[in-house]
């Protein structure tokens, strides 16, 4: 594998996409991994009846989304020792199970710094198999070299 430079970087390049399937199963994977139980994620009778997002279904934590985009900046970043020193993220609208969250991203920005400093902006977001736009996130990358 070719590692990957501050050189060899470029606005515009587009990562590997990130895809994952989500069902009920993940939501309560999530929940044990966040100590996150919130019913809308994790209770299937309680959401028929109160439905909070105007549905009657459990939906994904917002964080779990998250990790998603984050899955695709490290598996860029991290074969080269490349560092993720900030995010930001909103979330647009919550993942429904059955779904397939799919996450994409490209380097929007490069920036000058020093040797060790030097870093990019990658904008990455999540949308489901029709396109609906779940989250965004925005990511600092620092490189080693």
């Amino acid at each position: 594998m070719t590692k990957t430079t501050f050189d060899s970087v470029n606005p515009g390049d587009v990562l590997p996409p990130f895809n994952r399937p989500v069902d009920q199963g993940a939501f309560w994977k999530y929940a044990v991994a966040s100590f996150d139980y919130n019913p809308v994620h994790n209770d299937p009778e309680w959401v028929k009846t109160a439905q909070p997002f105007k549905i009657p279904y459990t939906v994904g934590h917002g964080m779990m989304t998250m990790s998603f985009m984050t899955s695709l900046v490290t598996a860029w970043a991290l074969p080269s020792n490349l560092q993720i020193k900030k995010i930001t993220s909103k979330f647009t609208r919550p993942v429904e199970q059955g779904w397939e969250v799919r996450c994409t991203g490209a380097i929007l920005e490069k920036h000058y710094i020093t040797k060790g400093k030097n870093f990019v902006t990658v904008d990455v977001k999540a949308e489901n198999q029709d396109g609906v736009l779940l989250g965004i996130s925005e990511f600092k990358v620092v490189f080693p070299d």
